[in-house]
Order: C-alpha cells, then sequence, then structure tokens
C-alpha cells in the first residue's frame, strides 16, 4: 500500500503501516477519519498518524459540558436545544454539506451523477463520524450527515491520475488531503477545516465515487432526533441528477408520516 500526505510539507519517510510497503510522507494535518462508515483508509490513517486535535470547534480533547463539536456548539448547549430548534440547526448544516458536494462535484463533471441513498436522514454520530469525536460523544448524544455520488467517465480504468483534478481542487481550497491506494482502488481525503471531510474513490471497474461526510454535531437525545426527521422525510430522492440538485431537508412544520 502507498499512502501520500501533502500539504507542501517537506518528505518525511516513515515505514508503511500493515506491513504495507511504499513510501509515506506526513504532515502536521489533523487527519483523522474513524468509524465504520470509512474505507480501510480509515484504518490506515489512524496507523500512522496517532492522535490528532478535535473538529472544527477544537473541542475534541475538552472534557465535560464545554467539549465542541463540528459547527463550535458545546455539549451543554447542544443539551439545551428543543426538537424544533435542532431542526432548524440541521437544515442549516446540512444546506452547507450539499454546498460542498456540488462544488466538489463540479471539478470532475457537471453531467449526471448517480445516487447513492438519500442524503437528509442523519446517522448517529461518535466514533461513526470522520475527525475526532468530542469527549464524551455517543450515538445517543451526536450526529453526522453523509452524502455520496457516484459517476461513471467513459474509458475510466481507475488510474492514480484520475485523482489529480480532486488534488488541484483540495490545493486550491487550501484543505488537507492525503492520497492512498487501498487494494486496487485509489483514495483522496481532504479535511475542509470546518467540520467536514471529502472523498474522492476511483475503482478500476470505472465506477468512481464522491463522498462528503460532517464530524459530529451534539443532540439533546439523537436517536429522537433522527427518527423526528425520518417521520417527515418523504424518502423521495432521484436515482441521478447534475451537481446541485439536493432534496430538501424536512421541516419541523412538515406532516408526521404515520408508522
Amino acid at each position: 500500500m502507498t499512502m501520500v500526505f501533502d500539504d507542501g510539507a517537506s518528505d518525511a519517510p516513515i515505514a508503511a503501516a500493515d506491513g504495507a510497503s511504499g513510501d509515506l510522507r506526513m504532515h502536521t494535518s489533523r487527519l483523522r477519519p474513524r468509524g465504520a462508515i470509512v474505507t480501510v483508509l480509515a484504518a490506515v490513517v489512524l496507523a500512522t498518524t496517532g492522535c490528532a486535535s478535535g473538529g472544527a470547534g477544537g473541542g475534541g480533547d475538552v472534557p465535560g459540558p464545554d467539549a465542541r463539536d463540528a459547527a463550535g456548539t458545546t455539549r451543554a448547549q447542544g443539551a439545551d436545544l428543543s426538537l424544533q430548534d435542532e431542526f432548524e440547526l440541521a437544515g442549516e448544516r446540512y444546506e452547507h454539506g450539499q454546498a460542498v458536494l456540488a462544488a466538489a462535484q463540479r471539478q470532475i463533471s457537471d453531467g449526471t451523477w448517480y445516487w447513492n441513498g438519500g442524503d437528509v436522514r442523519p446517522l448517529p454520530a461518535a466514533d461513526d463520524a470522520f475527525g475526532k469525536a468530542p469527549e464524551g460523544a455517543t450515538g445517543e448524544n451526536s450526529y453526522a450527515f453523509r452524502a455520496v455520488r457516484t459517476i461513471e467517465p467513459e474509458g475510466a480504468t481507475g488510474a492514480a491520475e484520475d485523482l489529480e483534478p480532486m488534488q488541484r481542487y483540495f490545493d486550491e481550497e487550501g484543505w488537507r488531503w492525503s492520497s492512498a491506494k487501498v487494494g486496487t482502488d485509489h483514495e483522496v481525503l481532504a479535511d475542509t477545516g470546518d467540520g467536514w471531510w471529502v472523498t474522492w474513490n476511483v475503482r478500476p471497474n470505472g465506477q468512481y465515487s464522491l463522498g462528503v461526510y460532517s464530524e459530529a454535531f451534539w443532540a439533546h437525545d439523537a436517536p429522537e432526533f433522527i427518527k423526528a426527521i425520518a417521520l417527515r422525510d418523504p424518502a423521495d430522492f432521484p436515482d441521478e441528477s447534475e451537481p446541485g440538485v439536493s432534496e430538501p431537508l424536512p421541516k419541523w412544520s412538515d406532516p408526521v408520516r404515520q408508522r
């Protein structure tokens, strides 16, 4: 396995993780994707970088009620939110994630992308979110958003060179990023610095995928909050679309579906 970290720092070769061959270039990124929703790349990054700082709020290592989530909200502030308040905040966060997704898609193609499920229903967070979870985060008190699109460019073969458009984009944005070869796939992953991550994966079968993931956000009661969104979500999304097309996040005032 070959893995490269890039932020313009000088090279510092060390041994690759898990007995893999290749050179590794380290930098001072806070790169630390975690949890089951991440590819094998996550395990390699964790093995080679060790602990990193927290999310956008900088509260990853702060204990107790002052621990901050991806939005800079403390755990105490999150616990005081009503369900309606959480809906309003979630809407703002969801729209931001969709904007990040659309901008990244356009670096590759303005054409048709295929959807990999819906985007509006968040997932329980803690260790299943990207970045370092804030102190005390669990699946009961935090959630995260994710959105994935796939595309099949004509003649695509999963060449490492197909990562380059996204790598240039990450450099233009000033985002810290890493690239790796995982099996036969090539992947690049970037930390936007404001609580979101972008992944671009190219495969030999010609199916390429772009993912946008948030770090953890505090919730008063994450399962109840996620259920409340699900009961208002019509679960109606297209099979394919151009960049910029998204399904609206339900509003608190939307009708609640009967189970």
